[in-house]
């Protein structure tokens, strides 16, 4: 398969940038191997000259692709070739592994056993001792009996058995020549451990940094955040709402942290991604109540999957994040500006569906209390006529979504069977009032990008026409300012609360409540004393 050479530009804030896109047949290795899936990514200051930036580029190039060059022929059944740097990176990481092995030994007895080993080893055939600091070089039989030695005591193949390396000879030789030094440092290290002595490794710094590599331990899921998402999303089918809400969140974290598995994100990275959405445009409400809230609940579900052993966004959070309060109800103006502004002639361009919306959906909500939503999905044979001569409208999960999944019905208020929206139902088809069913059945529908349901649609170009004739006030919603006035405009009609709550789907606020649940025609009774809107639908 041909590798695609990437190109070295300039990001937006100047800086030297390139990306190189992994390839699918070796994705898999790659990301266990590395800790990325979809690409890597180079960047450099702005302020390094061209030539340098050029040359780290090229060197950057060259390690991704022998990487890349690496799997394959591991894949295939081949040994590995590794270069100069991956063997120290390789060191390092093994290094790592060593010192954990012997995380709970205390006894200083055991390290310098093995160190008497190693320098029995290396004082063989008359060979220098570890100290003695000779530049000689031992006899090819002596170097076979030291890295054999070095394999023993450093447990190396344990270490490629679960890195799941094999390597060529030439590389595996240098492996170990490589380590040798480094063993003698790991158990001077625990000795001084496991003797009390805690003081920082500083051996450890001479190893170069892979860039995002697999510590030691850790066991990748095969998830980036995204894909995280994806799964979550599989299994918990939220509500098409949420995962547009949603999918933003975890594209944004994907990026920041490179495509990286979600086991290698830590608790500093999700404080540095907090940090990040601070400076942005996201208000800190926002930040708290949609992206942290997003990041925190998928990844408790990752943890439940046992793929994680932790959540790295538990207890991050943002300062200011307080609800801010709102005035919540129109006021007159604005309510009757709305009401006048829907007896106006529709706009050609809209559909017919579209203009009953715009005729009918802010007196329903104006007269009932309801959620906009619940109006938007409104069907046909939801509105019917009691046997008292009054009519109807059953709020029902079936035809859309309610919160909570509980139905209710409600009373219409006169004036609205005056203007002639029983002639409008009973006139139209079977089915959804404000929206086309025909039209909505025909979209294919994305479970990770799933289209908005038609009827939030509806809402969102209701609300946005709400504030295109003038109604601007950001203390008050342009859909859900109904219920506040509703309920506000009930209260000062002496209309009972509990009635005011069964009209807008509140629960009680105390239980006894529950035994004074109001009938229908305790509903068609109070309705009467809701005050009509002073405006001439005629």
């Amino acid at each position: 398969m041909k590798i695609l050479m990437p190109g070295l530009t300039r990001a937006t804030n100047g800086d030297w940038f390139s990306r190189k896109v992994i390839p699918s047949d070796v994705r898999d290795e790659y990301q266990r191997a590395h800790g990325v899936r979809q690409e890597e990514r180079f960047r450099q200051p702005s302020s390094m000259p061209a030539g340098q930036a050029k040359a780290a580029f090229a060197e950057w190039v060259s390690e991704v692709e022998r990487r890349i060059s690496a799997l394959r022929t591991s894949k295939a059944g081949g040994a590995q070739e590794l270069s100069t740097r991956q063997v120290h990176v390789l060191a390092g990481r093994w290094y790592d592994w060593f010192v954990q092995q012997f995380e709970g030994v205390t006894s200083v007895e055991t390290f310098d056993f093995f160190y008497d080993q190693l320098q029995d080893t290396r004082e063989a055939f008359g060979g220098l001792s570890w100290d003695d600091g000779e530049d000689q070089e031992p006899s090819p039989r002596h170097t076979a009996l030291i890295r054999a030695k070095v394999s023993e005591l450093s447990r190396l193949p344990t270490f490629l058995a679960q890195e799941e390396l094999v390597l060529d000879h030439a590389s595996q030789a240098a492996l170990l020549d490589a380590i040798s030094p480094d063993l003698v440092a790991a158990l001077t290290y625990l000795r001084r451990r496991a003797g009390g002595n805690y003081a920082p490794d500083e051996y450890r710094t001479k190893f170069p940094a892979p860039t995002h590599a697999n510590p030691i331990g850790v066991k990748l899921t095969g998830w980036n955040a995204k894909e995280a998402f994806e799964a979550w999303v599989t299994e918990r089918k939220p509500a098409a709402a949420t995962v547009n809400r949603w999918r933003g969140v975890f594209d944004h974290l994907s990026a920041f942290v490179e495509g990286r598995d979600v086991a290698l994100i830590t608790g500093d990275d999700a404080i540095a991604w907090k940090n990040e959405l601070v400076k942005g445009k996201a208000s800190n409400r926002t930040i708290k109540e949609v992206w942290l809230t997003a990041a925190r609940g998928v990844f408790e579900w990752v943890v439940d999957q046992k793929k994680i052993t932790s959540n790295p966004f538990l207890g991050v959070k943002v300062a200011g994040a307080r609800k801010v309060a709102t005035k919540g109800e129109f006021n007159e103006d604005d309510a009757l500006l709305i009401l006048r502004s829907t007896l106006l002639p529709n706009e050609a361009r809209r559909s017919e569906y579209l203009k009953a919306a715009f005729r009918w959906i802010p007196w329903l909500c104006a007269y009932t209390g309801a959620r906009a939503g619940e109006m938007t999905q409104l069907r046909k044979e939801d509105v019917t006529r009691h046997k008292g001569g009054f009519w109807l409208v059953h709020i029902r999960p079936e035809a859309g979504t309610v919160k909570g999944s509980v139905a209710r019905t409600v009373v219409l208020h006169e004036h609205l069977v005056e203007q002639g929206f029983i002639d409008f139902v009973q006139s139209s088809r079977k089915g959804p009032l404000f929206y086309d069913p025909v039209k909505s059945s025909k979209r294919k529908d994305d479970p990770f990008k799933p289209v908005r349901p038609p009827y939030v649609q509806v809402r969102q170009k209701l609300a946005d026409w709400v504030r295109k004739i003038g109604v601007i006030d950001t203390g008050v919603s342009p859909n859900h300012g109904w219920r506040h006035t509703f309920k506000r405009r009930a209260g000062r009609a002496k209309i009972e609360p509990r009635i005011r709550d069964a009209f807008c789907g509140h629960s009680p606020g105390r239980v006894g409540a529950d035994y004074e649940t109001p009938s229908i025609e305790d509903l068609a009774e109070a309705i009467k004393d809701f005050p009509r809107y002073p405006v001439d639908a005629a």
